[in-house]
């Protein structure tokens, strides 16, 4: 059990994909369908190293290996995202106490975040799901940042926006590039082990299987 300190930790930062929600088998799916539109395919390791945690904007250009305009990558992404949300919508739900942790930090007065590289459609649709569409003081995503994890940018800007020292912020995370990019930021950082094993993401601080075992005090 991971115990948020209220007296140390002023804002908790979420990342969505495989953190809120269990869904990177959905995307992995979507992306797999995309591929075989494009008459393309990658292994399951060329995937890890090629899809996880990235933003689309680098994932297109680097399965496509080559410079692409910005009406490509706009168009690649609104084919590749419509197939996730369609095959995605009968089965989301949260991981498990998300609900739970997220009204816990409201009433010890923690701020909340989502820095994601989640376009704004799958946003809006996964709160919108999970019945949390106003409950974090700021959202980010991949249009509000120029480098995609594992850079820091997307946490340092989170903690700027919050009026937070990086110190005092606590990650909540499922992939080694979203773990890589917390740490870098100067954060701590609590791995959801969701999605990848806790060996893969080792430089997290801690590792917890879903938000029932996180708790604040």
């Amino acid at each position: 059990m991971f115990t948020i300190d209220s007296t140390k930790v002023r804002a908790v930062i979420f990342d969505m994909d495989g953190t809120m929600i269990d869904n990177m088998a959905y995307h992995k799916k979507a992306w797999r369908a995309f591929l075989k539109q494009h008459h393309m395919d990658v292994s399951d390791e060329e995937f890890r190293r090629k899809v996880s945690g990235k933003k689309n904007d680098q994932i297109f250009r680097t399965l496509f290996q080559r410079d692409l305009s910005q009406h490509e990558l706009e168009a690649y992404a609104d084919e590749k995202e419509a197939l996730y949300r369609k095959l995605y919508e009968p089965e989301i739900r949260e991981v498990e106490g998300l609900v739970r942790l997220v009204h816990q930090l409201y009433e010890h007065d923690i701020q909340t975040a989502i820095a994601t590289t989640a376009p704004a459609k799958n946003r809006e649709f996964g709160l919108r799901a999970l019945g949390l569409e106003n409950a974090f003081d700021i959202i980010l995503g991949e249009e509000h940042v120029m480098q995609g994890k594992p850079h820091p940018e997307i946490y340092l800007k989170a903690a700027i926006k919050l009026g937070v020292d990086p110190a005092e912020c606590l990650v909540l995370e499922d992939s080694p590039p979203g773990v890589q990019s917390a740490k870098a930021a100067g954060m701590t950082c609590v791995g959801i082990l969701t999605s990848h094993s806790a060996e893969d993401i080792h430089e997290s601080d801690a590792t917890e299987n879903d938000f029932t075992e996180i708790t604040v005090a």
